[in-house]
């Protein structure tokens, strides 16, 4: 399933950014280098396969917008080939989207309907319990 597509990365960044990302090598053309934002497309679509395809079944029957975003930021992410200090927007936006990942897959956060496996209520029981007896309240009884 594509959740990250150039569209969106086009949206969600601008063009100049992304050839800044991906025309960084001799000879540039001034131009998006497809095969390098393809492949960052693809593996940040196949790493939230991964996370959620644990909980959901795949592919989604709706897809929620925040995924899409989730998606832009991972791609973002791998198309970069330099450096990243730890507080570079581009890696801190990296691990916000791992960690809201990792709550997914963990069911501490939904894309709505039923997760895999439980599609049906789970059983609880609920005893309440009364007692006859005493009556505290106003020391003289009611």
């Amino acid at each position: 399933m594509s959740y990250v597509t150039v569209e969106a990365m086009r949206l969600k960044f601008g063009e100049s950014e992304l050839i800044q990302l991906t025309d960084n090598e001799a000879p540039y053309q001034h131009a998006i280098n497809m095969d390098k934002l393809n492949a960052a497309m693809q593996e940040a679509n196949s790493e939230i396969d991964a996370y959620i395809g644990s909980r959901y079944p795949l592919p989604l029957q709706v897809m929620p917008p925040f995924l899409v975003n989730i998606g832009c930021n991972l791609a973002r992410f791998y198309a970069n080939t330099g450096d990243l200090s730890e507080n570079d927007p581009i890696k801190t936006r990296y691990d916000a989207s791992i960690k809201t990942l990792t709550k997914i897959s963990k069911g501490e956060l939904t894309l709505g309907g039923s997760p895999a496996g439980e599609s049906t209520p789970v059983k609880t029981t609920n005893n309440v319990v009364f007692a006859i007896g005493r009556r505290d309240f106003g020391g003289k009884g009611w």
